[in-house]
């Protein structure tokens, strides 16, 4: 994979040029504001719904006032943006949640339908996995982790590529090996047994 492939996989051009600190105002202010609402949630014990009820009422004092104060001494009334969603941001969000929903229902329909083995051992794992790190660490920190670590790895994997590419190599070869051994002792053995069962009960 090389840097062109890196910037197709990530897809929007300005989400690349933030990860890849290209953006470096946008990736600083992300990081930043990360940083602080983990903070403010985790360290200070602030809820996340009253937080936001205090911020927007802050917003609309704030707002109230300044419309007022324009009036009394003929200044000029504060702009505000168009406040509303388009079409074309709520497609762009929209789609790949869509996409997000329709794999994931394939992924059922291999295991439930068509009793793809493989295909339930990995989603076991990671459904394992993420109950095994839910438990250690609540939402805002594993969502906290997601954002450095997004900011962080395709960075340096741009900058250190090729000797990712072969460890990625290496342990995705071992990982292949052990799971033909699991699957052959153990997968193998849970497929039989139903069978072996209505056989006996017949």
């Amino acid at each position: 994979m090389n840097k062109s492939h890196l910037l197709q996989s990530i897809g929007n051009a300005s989400v690349a040029d933030l990860i890849l600190w290209k953006n470096k105002r946008g990736g600083i202010l992300l990081l930043g504001s990360a940083t602080l609402f983990w903070f403010l949630f985790e360290k200070c014990g602030y809820s996340f719904f009253p937080f936001v009820a205090n911020i927007q009422l802050l917003l609309v004092v704030i707002l109230f006032l300044w419309a007022k104060s324009a009036i009394l001494f003929n200044r000029p009334m504060p702009e505000l943006p168009n406040l509303e969603i388009t079409e074309a941001s709520l497609l762009m969000v929209a789609d790949p949640l869509r996409l997000l929903i329709n794999t994931l229902l394939s992924i059922a329909r291999d295991i439930y339908v068509n009793r793809n083995a493989q295909q339930f051992f990995r989603v076991s794992v990671v459904l394992w996995s993420i109950s095994l790190v839910g438990s250690f660490l609540n939402f805002f920190t594993i969502l906290y982790l997601c954002i450095v670590l997004g900011m962080l790895i395709p960075i340096v994997y741009e900058r250190y590529q090729k000797h990712i590419d072969e460890k990625l190599s290496v342990t995705h070869r071992m990982i292949q090996t052990q799971y033909r051994k699991i699957d052959e002792r153990l997968l193998q053995k849970l497929i039989a047994n139903p069978t072996s069962k209505i056989k006996k009960m017949q």
